[in-house]
């Protein structure tokens, strides 16, 4: 072969057969106890007694009754409510008398802006400004989200107040 290697072949040796371990030699005498052999106790069987079988199934039964009952009693409310039921009730009038928070529309000058509040939100300038109901009826806005504000007007005041000279951004709060 051009550019390989020979190769030559080599002769294999016979492995010797091999010899079984030697015996231990026999000991010279038997050894003697120092103390009297006591009888091992009884293995015990692979199963247990009945009483303990019966005791383990019982207490089996028992954590999976209790973890299916406890699963269906969280799960029952869920189950049972109507979807077409709002969690919450809305905001709206108490006692039938209207109050400003929940339904303000107002159109005004304020630091020179105008201020336009709707039931689709409110606008300084045409732009939109993202207000946020608290749980406990008030409003922040994301000009000043420190302070709360009785009214979306009074939030909305505000915020022209905090922003001075400068417009609100056309992103909104998609972005923020």
């Amino acid at each position: 072969m051009a550019g390989g290697t020979k190769l030559e072949p080599r002769p294999v040796a016979a492995r010797p057969a091999e010899s079984p371990a030697p015996a231990p030699p026999p000991p010279s005498q038997p050894p003697q106890p120092s103390a009297p052999l006591t009888p091992l106790p009884p293995t015990r069987s692979s199963r247990p007694p009945r009483s303990s079988r019966t005791r383990r199934f019982f207490l089996r039964a028992a954590f999976a009754f209790g973890a299916i009952g406890g699963t269906a009693a969280a799960l029952t409310p869920i189950f049972r409510a109507d979807p077409r039921k709002s969690a919450a009730p809305a905001p709206g009038p108490v006692d039938g008398v209207p109050d400003a928070r929940f339904d303000e529309r107002f159109d005004e000058m304020y630091g020179g802006r105008r201020i336009q509040g709707t039931a689709s939100g409110v606008r300084v300038d045409g732009r939109p400004l993202h207000l946020m109901r608290r749980a406990d009826g008030t409003y922040v806005s994301v000009v000043n989200h420190f302070e709360s504000f009785p009214t979306a007007l009074a939030t909305a005041r505000a915020a022209v107040d905090d922003l001075g000279g400068t417009q609100l951004s056309l992103a909104g709060p998609a972005l923020h």
